[in-house]
């Protein structure tokens, strides 16, 4: 069996960006009311996580949405990104998928 490799010790305090929604799963998944010790984890060190939305402009939005459906395989994105496109009042333009890797 060879060794567990270890990764380095993150740094505090820590900021990310990420595009995925924080949604009410992903905020229970971070909850942790009591300390713990359970499989030879100990966790008794208290951290605090703030979720904040960041606001772009129009012109941000409109190029992520347009670089997906130029680039999309997958009809089950169609409708999904017109809709995403009316709710910032954004028009795609030219055919879905239409530079998609072949």
């Amino acid at each position: 069996m060879t060794a567990k490799k270890e990764m380095g010790k993150p740094e505090y305090p820590m900021s990310i960006e990420t595009f995925r929604n924080i949604g009410s799963y992903d905020l229970n998944q971070l909850r942790q009311y009591d300390i713990s010790c359970f499989n030879g984890i100990v966790r008794v060190v208290k951290y605090r996580v703030t979720v904040e939305k960041i606001e772009e402009p129009k012109e941000v939005y409109t190029e992520r949405l347009q670089k997906l459906w130029d680039e999309s395989d997958n009809y089950h994105d169609y409708e999904s990104l017109i809709n995403k496109a009316k709710q910032f009042g954004i028009e795609l333009t030219g055919m879905f998928g239409s530079k998609r890797k072949k």
